[in-house]
């Protein structure tokens, strides 16, 4: 959903991270500095081998996170201390650059858990050491997150044309993603496709995420622009003066694009063998924390808004907790298992973006038993 790269190992780093690459040599790579390693000692909160082993007993563990709604659930284990009530040790979550890097942490064993594009996660397993591979314990959304914001200066269809339309008045403009090769621009390739087009009848332009987004809209240098996250997407437009011009999860999208389980919750398969129960309080806290939304839903609001939209968007955030009790928590399983038929659904897909190869993805071994719906 936030990172996706089209063809082999994303940033072609990640088999470098299997050869002795310095966790600090890393952390410096991803972005995240000396400021972060040297604040109350970044990897010191890092899990791994050094956490108890004991049931009940507290254990450190790293959590990767961004703002926005498909990191919500870990922002309000962070803001309740619901992690310490499930004997976790999480002071801060850390914030990588991109999903990309968040993985590279993980594989290093720098971060122990991560919930994340669900492509991503099966092109890093892929083209990972065993061992250190990511592997999928859960799914926290199993509908698409992306939609497509037109800007203020274009005619757009209206909001009950076809998709086949409002995919067509995209034709000669120029569509922002958040990097080429990443989920937006792999979904917008899909969507152009199954309307019949080419990749050619748009120029696709790398921007960055949502704060780069929009002033490049304001700016005219897009026409429109691939959000990542729901409430991103109506941030935007929001922002921008702009037009939604696609929501790829409303009925008229095709199944294809619609029937997508973008958020997928990862840890490093080591962990998952090693300490099965950890990994599972963390599932629990996870569970907890989706509770919490249906049970205090003016709080979750304002928690969303703070956190993942700068407090300027308190219309947009009570309308995501509206969405996510209706639409998105009555899908998933408890603990947020993950079914076959959904995991192979998602590795068609990585197949078809050509994230990884055939037969690279098999549901045994990306999924722990204990994960397994």
């Amino acid at each position: 959903m936030f990172e996706s790269q089209n063809g082999g190992l994303p940033l072609g780093g990640l088999r470098a991270l299997n050869n002795g690459v310095s966790r600090r040599s890393l952390l410096r790579y991803a972005g995240l500095g000396a400021a972060a390693f040297g604040s109350a000692s970044l990897l010191a909160a890092c899990g791994g081998k050094d956490a108890p082993a004991a049931l009940g007993a507290t254990h450190k563990f790293a959590v990767a996170a961004f703002p926005g709604d498909a990191y919500f659930l870990d922002t309000i284990n962070l803001e309740n201390k619901i992690y310490a009530q499930h004997q976790l040790e999480v002071p801060k979550h850390i914030t990588p650059q991109s999903g990309v890097q968040a993985f590279q942490l993980l594989v290093a064993g720098a971060v122990d858990g991560y919930a994340a594009d669900t492509g991503l996660l099966m092109a890093t397993h892929a083209n990972s050491s065993k061992g250190k591979r990511p592997v999928l314990v859960g799914f926290r959304n199993l509908e698409t997150t992306y939609g497509i914001v037109g800007g203020p200066d274009s005619q757009w269809p209206a909001a009950d044309a076809s998709f086949e339309e409002k995919m067509h008045s995209l034709k000669g403009k120029m569509i922002g993603v958040t990097a080429v090769g990443a989920g937006g621009d792999l979904q917008l390739r899909l969507a152009l496709e199954l309307a019949g087009m080419k990749a050619g009848d748009v120029t696709v332009l790398a921007v960055g995420p949502t704060a780069q987004a929009i002033p490049n809209i304001k700016a005219k240098r897009i026409d429109a622009y691939v959000g990542v996250q729901w409430t991103a997407t109506r941030f935007i437009a929001k922002e921008t003066a702009g037009t939604i011009l696609l929501d790829f999860a409303e009925a008229s999208a095709p199944e294809l694009l619609r029937n997508q389980a973008v958020v997928a919750i990862a840890v490093r398969e080591e962990t998952a063998q090693q300490q099965p129960e950890v990994v599972q309080s963390w599932l629990a806290a996870q569970e907890a924390a989706s509770k919490w939304v249906g049970e205090n839903t003016e709080a979750a609001a304002k928690l969303l808004n703070d956190n993942g939209l700068g407090g300027n968007a308190p219309e947009i955030a009570t309308e995501y907790v509206k969405h996510y009790g209706a639409d998105v928590q009555p899908k998933l399983s408890p603990l947020f298992k993950a079914t076959k038929e959904t995991v192979e659904n998602m590795a068609e897909l990585a197949l078809r973006f050509g994230s990884v190869k055939k037969g690279n993805i098999t549901y045994e071994q990306l999924v722990p038993e204990f994960a397994r719906a």
